[in-house]
């Protein structure tokens, strides 16, 4: 398999120059799966749009669902990522493996999210059971189902990449 070149700050265009400043200032970096996108011309700044987009999902359920994805594809890049990420969101270390194993007692909400997001990823949306009725009842609505859809296919972009390009994992390593 040829191996991966992640483009560096020396080799991108200007918009993506711009782009890398805005992700230093989220991560205090810029990890190597966004970098990786930069090998498009428009690749970083179509993702980094989709990343930062307005969502009705808090920070914390946004990683919980970062979580619980990249947990069922088994992307070890992102679940490192998340993982790092959750940490700075507050989350416990228990309360992250706890995610990563749909197996939530901390927060009733939180859990029926995560519940949706992985039965969303394990069925290609082919939503079963009560999951659905179950996250209405938590509080809950079309909106955030929307958004939920649009955080499962944002996590999903990251691990499909990471899966075709094995880019350097730059966080804390976390196994699958």
């Amino acid at each position: 398999m040829t191996e991966f070149v992640v483009p560096t700050e020396q080799n991108i265009s200007d918009k993506d120059k711009k782009i890398f400043g805005e992700v230093k200032g989220l991560y205090g970096k810029v990890p190597n799966i966004f970098a990786a996108f930069a090998s498009s011309e428009n690749g970083l700044e179509n993702y980094f749009n989709y990343l930062t987009q307005k969502s009705s999902l808090s920070d914390r359920e946004r990683e919980a669902v970062n979580l619980i994805v990249s947990q069922v594809n088994q992307c070890q890049y992102c679940l490192s990522f998340h993982t790092a990420i959750a940490n700075r969101l507050g989350f416990k270390e228990e309360e992250i493996l706890n995610i990563r194993a749909n197996d939530i007692s901390f927060d009733r909400k939180l859990k029926t999210l995560v519940a949706l997001a992985h039965n969303i990823a394990m069925t290609r949306g082919r939503i079963a059971g009560a999951i659905l009725e179950d996250f209405y009842e938590a509080g809950y609505d079309q909106g955030h189902l929307v958004d939920v859809v649009l955080a499962v296919g944002n996590i999903w972009t990251l691990n499909l990449l990471y899966a075709m390009t094995n880019v350097p994992i730059d966080w804390p390593k976390v196994y699958v």
